[in-house]
């Protein structure tokens, strides 16, 4: 780049040179003519690329501030992705938040769930056995086994006493472990 560059501040000297020059053999022209002639000899400072042809001014620019383009596009790049960090962490920050809400909120609910069911085992428990019969009689499996589980034996046993047989065996038998009454466990 440097010799660019002095090639370029030489040909600038010598064209002023040059023109001065020229501009001096005219007025002596007119006023006396020369016994020679001046020659002038134009410098053209043009620098081959690889191929031997001059470059453009183009070529030349770009090649010039290559460098700094370079420097720029990295900085810009290297913003971008603090701007995307920091979107990301934003970002992070959020759903940590959202997680921890949604983890109170699970533990709010499994904590009234725990209250309503033992609420309504002790109301079942206090209830006659033939009412409380009827009413896990017509409960879900599951919900009906939780029940008699967290009930004392002797009230436990009073309501199957008061179901149909083939409802207490169920149940009994969920409540022992066997949900399939083919399959037998061994104890």
């Amino acid at each position: 780049m440097p010799t660019f560059v002095d090639g370029c501040r030489t040909a600038g000297i010598l064209t002023c040179l040059a023109l001065q020059i020229v501009c001096a053999g005219s007025a002596a022209q007119a006023e006396t003519p020369p016994a020679k002639p001046v020659k002038v000899k134009t410098v053209e400072i043009q620098h081959p690329d690889h191929h031997g042809q001059p470059k453009r001014d183009s070529e030349l620019y770009c090649k010039n501030i290559a460098d700094a383009a370079s420097d720029a596009r990295i900085q810009w790049q290297t913003w971008k992705m603090i701007a995307l960090e920091g979107r990301l962490q934003a970002r992070i920050a959020e759903l940590q938040r959202k997680e921890r809400e949604f983890e109170a909120w699970v533990a709010r609910r499994e904590e009234l769930l725990e209250q309503v069911e033992d609420q309504v085992v002790t109301i079942i428990g206090r209830m006659r056995p033939t009412a409380a019969a009827e009413q896990l009689s017509t409960t879900e499996d599951e919900a009906a086994v939780g029940v008699l589980l967290k009930l004392k034996a002797r009230v436990a046993s009073a309501i199957l006493d008061e179901m149909e047989p083939a409802r207490a065996a169920q149940l009994t038998q969920s409540m022992m472990g066997f949900t399939n009454p083919v399959v037998q466990r061994r104890f």
